[in-house]
């Protein structure tokens, strides 16, 4: 079972990222603006992340994702 990210910072749940290789990869609009490498892992978050205002599948689909590369 995927746990519950609610209160969990990661670039999936921030309000600047945008779908790049889903799920495990996002396009960060804050950190191109700041002309530092965009592509981020979902899972993963800096010191710019803010909390998206919607719900995402992109933190959920990215445990998933890395759950079933570690039981391989």
């Amino acid at each position: 079972m995927v746990e519950n990210s609610e209160g969990e910072k990661f670039c999936g749940n921030c309000d600047s990222h945008n779908s790049y290789n889903y799920p495990i990869k996002i396009f960060c609009s804050t950190r191109y603006a700041q002309n530092k490498n965009p592509i981020v892992d979902s899972l993963w978050h800096c010191e710019s992340w803010n909390r998206v205002s919607q719900e995402c599948y992109c933190v959920r689909e990215a445990k998933k994702n890395n759950g079933s590369k570690t039981q391989h």
